[in-house]
């Protein structure tokens, strides 16, 4: 009976020994990954390091940077052991800034090195080389920016054209506006280093909002400059619209039916539903499909109206929902409501490439159309579409006919002009003598390139 407990003990410590030793005689390194692997980092340059480990988990971390025969120290981190196994913590993320100027690091070649170690016991015999390392370079220097257009001059909600010079470093510029960026294009002229952007006074800003010429280059540094900008006042209209049960009915159901979302028992709160919920998921469509645009004008003078129509709501109303007395909601109509005769043909307003041909959320059946350089018009509440997306339209052509689908209370078009997702004033675009004194002129005063012209993202 001894002799089997003492063996069982035996036994039982052996097994415990070796199980301690499985666990803490792990062989496999910590290792790390970049969040965004460095060509070129700046003076708001960050480094997002992930650091990774099984077994016994993390015991420390260490970024370094080594610039010109220099090593400095950006992060060191140590992660205490929670029990007998080690830390516990299996993966983290060392979030630390270059801040080249802090650390006194020159530009030039750089090479970051991360460190790290874990709870094995083989690290008292192994030695502690760099997990990672990746060269990048260190650039201080932002790019050069230079505004051509010496004035501009837009009215609330409208928009305006610039030209600019940024040097060859520069990959991203255009005009920021408050929280707004709208990106110029390169290449529209024999000098590669001149741009142009349209940007836009948007009408939920106040018109004192400064606009900025932006560049920055593959490092992050950022050169603004000031622009001129005089913006007209606007005082946009005011309209109260009253809703009753029959529209509710007809059209709070219909709305969620075809934007596949469930029914709404009480129609009030279907329809503030559709009037905030749907119209927002709406304007974010929209801005996706306006992401992208041709990076030359495919306009040729002023926009077509559509024909034999009468306005019957103007771009930036503010409107109020009335319902048995009561305002139960208020939005911003962001277009030009458009009546003439029932399922009348709908015109392309120019030349262009269908972005967008499909149910739009308030909108309805809708088609947005390309123009160049971020214009775009849509063209909404329509019965039939008549072109599909992809396709080439000109000036003038039918994309389908005018309806009442979407939150329309009658057979209208809704029609916008958009800068890159941006809605402003149509008005400007129907007027030629505008494009002319603000577009035309200004593309008129370089030789224009024979090659492929590119957007600044």
């Amino acid at each position: 009976m001894g002799r089997r407990l003492v063996l069982g003990v035996a036994f039982a410590l052996v097994a415990l020994i070796g199980f301690v030793a499985w666990v803490k005689l792990e062989r496999r390194r910590p290792t790390a990954a970049l969040a965004r692997p460095p060509a070129a980092l700046g003076r708001g340059g960050t480094i997002d390091v992930t650091l990774r480990d099984v077994g016994t988990g993390l015991a420390w971390g260490r970024v370094e940077v080594e610039s010109n025969g220099a090593t400095t120290v950006l992060a060191s981190e140590a992660y205490p052991a929670q029990t007998w196994r080690g830390s516990g913590l299996f993966e983290t993320t060392i979030s630390t800034p270059l801040a080249p100027i802090d650390h006194k690091l020159g530009e030039g070649p750089a090479t970051l090195r991360v460190f790290a170690g874990d709870y094995s016991w083989l690290r008292w015999l192994r030695s502690d080389p760099a997990v990672l390392e990746a060269p990048f370079t260190i650039d201080l220097s932002p790019p050069t920016l230079e505004v051509l257009s010496p004035q501009h001059h837009l009215t609330l909600g409208g928009l305006e054209f610039m030209l600019y010079k940024t040097s060859p470093d520069a990959v991203r510029s255009g005009v920021a506006v408050a929280s707004y960026f709208f990106p110029g294009t390169a290449g529209l002229f024999a000098d590669p280093t001149i741009h142009a952007a349209f940007f836009a006074m948007p009408q939920d800003l106040d018109r004192t909002t400064a606009a900025k010429a932006v560049a920055e280059d593959a490092a992050g540094n950022r050169r603004e400059v000031m622009l001129h900008a005089v913006v007209k006042p606007r005082t946009f209209a005011d309209r109260t619209l009253d809703l009753d049960d029959a529209f509710l009915e007809r059209k709070v159901p219909e709305i969620l039916a075809a934007s596949r979302l469930p029914a709404q028992p009480d129609l009030v709160q279907g329809y503030l539903y559709v009037n905030r919920t749907v119209r927002r998921n709406s304007e974010v469509r929209i801005k996706d499909v306006t992401r992208a645009s041709a990076a030359t004008p495919r306009w040729d003078g002023a926009f077509l109206r559509q024909p034999n129509s009468a306005p019957l709501a103007g771009f930036g109303d503010r409107r109020s929902y009335r319902h048995d007395g009561a305002i139960i909601d208020t939005q911003t109509h962001l277009g030009y409501d458009l009546a003439s005769l029932r399922q009348a043909p709908v015109v392309a307003a120019s030349a262009g490439t269908v972005v967008l041909a499909d149910y739009l959320g308030i909108y309805g059946d809708a088609v947005i159309i390309d123009h160049g350089l971020g214009i775009f018009s849509l063209y909404g509440h329509l019965s039939a579409i008549t072109v599909r997306r992809g396709q080439e339209v000109q000036r003038g052509e039918t994309v389908g006919r005018t309806g009442e689908t979407g939150l329309a209370g009658g057979d209208h078009l809704h029609f916008s002009v958009m800068l890159y997702g941006v809605h402003v004033d149509p008005v400007e675009w129907w007027d030629g003598k505008w494009i002319r004194d603000h577009v035309t002129a200004k593309l008129e005063q370089y030789p224009r390139a024979t090659t492929t012209a590119t957007r600044d993202e």
